[in-house]
């Protein structure tokens, strides 16, 4: 039980703290609304769940043994995070009837697979946890993906809450420019980050 309770005192946290992937789901949320938001969302929980399962099955030996694979991850990452930003800048303010998705599922799981901060935390974590060949390593990838669905469930429900704010056009610009600058933000500090 001690292990499990120092597990969710690392990963809750750290699920929790902004990153590209919880900036681009909430400024989703706030543009489009929960419903809307839910493909790409369920792209987010499906690239998780290949991840969490192959970090914990092998694939952190792929990053640790060719840095050139982790920095390939890690700079197609960067670029993708710089074109969800993008679409935020010249996104415009939905209407009544609009009901376009600008985001789909292939969006949250491209984010989520060249998110390379994911991988690093995932290594980290499992690092510390899993066993070889220990059946209870099952518990903490199952926790993980749970933490995650609940930590970015929190941030989509947090900016769906923000959209009534963005009912006028200039809310809505100003929304565009900061969560677009915050994505632009988060690829700069990747590139910097070594």
């Amino acid at each position: 039980m001690e292990t499990v309770l120092a597990f969710l005192g690392v990963v809750l946290p750290l699920t929790l703290s902004p990153g590209p992937a919880t900036i681009a789901i909430a400024g989703i949320g706030m543009r489009s609304g929960i419903a809307s938001a839910l493909p790409f969302y369920a792209g987010m929980m499906i690239a998780c769940a290949a991840i969490a399962l192959a970090a914990a099955f092998g694939l952190n030996a792929l990053f640790l043994a060719s840095p050139m694979a982790y920095d390939t991850v890690r700079y197609l990452g960067i670029a993708y995070i710089v074109y969800l930003a993008m679409r935020l800048f010249r996104s415009r303010p939905p209407t009544d009837d609009d009901t376009t998705k600008i985001y789909s599922l292939f969006d949250g799981l491209m984010l989520s697979i060249l998110n390379a901060k994911y991988y690093v935390v995932v290594s980290a974590v499992f690092s510390q946890f899993l066993k070889p060949d220990d059946a209870a390593n099952w518990i903490f990838v199952l926790a993980l993906i749970a933490l995650v669905a609940f930590s970015q469930g929190v941030w989509l429900v947090t900016g769906a809450g923000l959209r009534p704010l963005m009912r006028s056009a200039v809310a809505f610009r100003i929304q565009s420019i900061v969560f677009g600058s915050s994505l632009i933000g988060v690829a700069v500090y990747l590139l910097l980050r070594r």
